[in-house]
């Protein structure tokens, strides 16, 4: 059964106030990083509950910008969830193909 693997944007305490500030909706964001810290883990933990993998897609201030740029994204919400999505999307595509392969004739007698 395949694995379900979300990506949830993730902030470093020392990137929180300045990513806020250029972020166009930067104002609906907890004013401290430890209001959104305590937020993200019940949201992490509610989806690693409920089975899923979680991928923290660190957004960094002088990547995030770039990225969104090449994507033609403004930054914002929707611009912090396709990052997240594509940086879980990546993991999950390098996970695979790190694998053994499989013999599907194994354990057959």
């Amino acid at each position: 059964m395949p694995v379900q693997v979300t990506g949830i944007a993730w902030y470093r305490r020392k990137d929180y106030d300045r990513l806020k500030a250029m972020f166009k909706d930067g104002g609906d964001l907890p004013d401290t990083f430890d209001d959104w810290l305590g937020t993200a883990r019940r949201v992490h933990d509610t989806l690693t509950g409920d089975g899923l993998g979680v991928e923290k897609a660190y957004i960094d201030p002088v990547a995030f910008p770039e990225w969104c740029g090449a994507h033609g994204m403004e930054m914002d919400a929707q611009a912090r969830m396709a990052f997240a999505t594509e940086c879980a999307a990546r993991k999950c595509r390098a996970d695979v193909s790190h694998r053994p392969a499989v013999n599907p004739d194994e354990g057959r007698s």
